[in-house]
């Protein structure tokens, strides 16, 4: 009898240790899946663009090389890592967030246009390469944030991990504020409020009072606040502030706005389960 009960026991474990095999096997991803970025930057030396991904955990692969449109992007190590370790941002029950920071660079031709980009292709180091959907990237020209003379320009800033961020300008000469804009297709305005100087007040962009006069060494503050506190998205863009001055010239300045993701189990769930038009579950 316990001769049987011990066959019976030892089953069971093989069927449960198969079962979970299979399960963890059902759950591996054949390519790794990159975030929807939401990103604005320009091709400069000191920039670098940084893109999240989920892969498996028992991925040992790198990547080795990006291709945005025209331009290519090359891997920068952080000198605290050595250049063949692995870090994972997070874990999750079968799959791990990773981060990969490139510098952009341009070969094919000195002119350069903006670039509106959505997805690219990966290379890894172990010799496969795959396209990859990004969310929506927009790349300028080198130089394209350096302004000649800067009428509304900043005197500070901040931010917190839960999508509040804040910045206070200073004009230059009296001028007026005439339009706020978001550079992307994809009206992502819709997930943030606005707060100017504590007088409006968790404002969506279109509800805003503008234009916004300022006299000359006056300042404003503004304040931008996600609605939603699930960081899914990594952001990393400037909100544009264009207006005219009282003398009739146009201006345009820059609110930075950068956001890091943070995903809860269910957030890996929701993007995988959209990314690969499946259902991988927990």
């Amino acid at each position: 009898m316990k001769e049987r009960l011990f066959w019976i026991a030892l089953g069971l474990l093989i069927v449960s240790w198969t079962l979970n095999s299979l399960y963890a096997q059902s759950k591996q991803l054949s390519d790794p899946i990159f975030l929807d970025h939401y990103i604005e930057t320009a091709l400069d030396d000191h920039n670098y663009l940084t893109l999240y991904y989920l892969t498996n955990k028992n991925d040992r692969s790198r990547i080795s090389h990006v291709r945005l449109g025209n331009l290519d992007g090359y891997p920068q190590h952080d000198f605290i890592y050595e250049d063949n370790s692995i870090y994972n941002i997070d874990t999750y029950n079968h799959h791990v967030l990773r981060s990969v920071s490139v510098r952009l660079r341009n070969y094919e031709t000195e002119i350069m246009t903006d670039l509106i980009l959505n997805d690219m292709v990966v290379y890894f180091s172990d010799g496969r390469q795959t396209h990859a959907s990004i969310g929506e990237v927009i790349i300028h020209p080198e130089g394209y944030y350096q302004r000649e003379e800067l009428v509304l320009w900043q005197r500070s800033g901040g931010g917190s991990t839960d999508g509040i961020t804040w910045h206070s300008f200073e004009a230059s000469e009296s001028l007026a504020i005439e339009e706020i804009s978001f550079p992307f297709n994809e009206p992502i305005e819709d997930r943030f409020n606005f707060s100017i100087s504590g007088r409006q007040k968790d404002r969506t962009l279109e509800s805003l009072e503008l234009p916004i006069h300022l006299d000359k060494d006056k300042l404003v503050t503004f304040q931008i606040n996600l609605k939603n506190k699930s960081s899914v998205n990594p952001y990393s863009f400037p909100i544009h502030l264009a207006g005219t001055t009282e003398q009739g010239k146009p201006f345009l300045s820059f609110a930075h706005y950068h956001l890091y993701p943070y995903l809860t189990q269910a957030d890996v769930n929701k993007i995988i389960a959209e990314k690969t038009r499946g259902a991988l579950g927990e």
